[in-house]
């Protein structure tokens, strides 16, 4: 009876060992597969995006995922992209119901949470403005962005910076930067509308016929149409760094 025992006991320790091999070499597998599963769904995106990408594929298994031929949670997160007007832009997405079929991947919609840093903001507003310009202005007055004659507000001489309290923009512009635009930024349709609400001098607030002609190339919008995954802006909040934009998409396909 005790040899008995000890047979059964020696059979019952090689079957648990082999069933912890395969789960062991099951394990592997799956993240494996998982690894280059999501490094091939974030090198297709990073195409697109033109910006490294970090990909997860949620908590269901991947092989299931895959027999399905769908992954119903995505995550992705970028640095330093290319978000329209916007460079140096950082953003969390999660996608829902993505499909790879024909090539490409479908999504089912997906939420988008984009940081715009205040130097990106800046970076934006006067490139718009440098290109947009009308030169309508005479000299120095025609704008504070142009680079038109008396020079001192180049492109590189915008500065933005944030009042979040206010929930307020305040681009510093002209020559020293002494001349101060408060703006306040609201999601206007597929744009990013810049609404004035003061200019100044130092301490001097300047009248609006006047700010009128001083800032004839600043911007009054920035273009948020054509966004990829076809995400429209939904809130924005003004935060100590820049702005916060959540945005939401419906059904788009990522092709190759």
């Amino acid at each position: 009876m005790t040899v008995l025992r000890g047979r059964l006991r020696g059979k019952r320790i090689i079957v648990l060992g082999v069933l912890g091999a395969v789960l062991a070499l099951a394990g592997i597998a799956e993240a494996v597969l998982r690894y280059s599963t999501a490094d091939r769904m974030a090198d297709r995106m990073s195409r697109r995006l033109d910006a490294d990408l970090t990909v997860s594929l949620g908590g269901t298994p991947v092989l299931v995922q895959l027999a399905r031929g769908s992954f119903p949670h995505v995550e992705v997160e970028g640095s330093d992209t290319t978000f329209r007007n916007f460079t140096g832009v950082s953003f969390d997405a999660d996608l829902a119901d993505v499909v790879r079929e024909d090539g490409a991947l479908r999504v089912g919609s997906s939420r988008v949470r984009a940081e715009l840093s205040a130097e990106a903001i800046a970076a934006s507003v006067a490139s718009r403005g440098a290109g947009d310009g009308d030169g309508d202005g005479d000299g120095a007055n025609g704008g504070l962005l142009g680079g038109g004659s008396g020079g001192g507000g180049g492109r590189s001489g915008l500065v933005v910076t944030t009042d979040p309290a206010s929930g307020h923009l305040v681009a510093h512009a002209g020559p020293g930067q002494l001349v101060t635009v408060a703006m306040r930024p609201r999601i206007d349709g597929e744009a990013l509308a810049l609404d004035r609400t003061g200019v100044s001098v130092g301490d001097r607030p300047v009248p609006d016929r006047v700010a009128d002609r001083w800032l004839a190339d600043l911007p009054r919008s920035l273009d948020l149409s054509e966004l990829p995954l076809e995400l429209r802006p939904d809130t924005l909040t003004v935060t100590d760094d820049g702005l916060r934009m959540d945005l939401k998409g419906e059904r788009a396909t990522v092709r190759r």
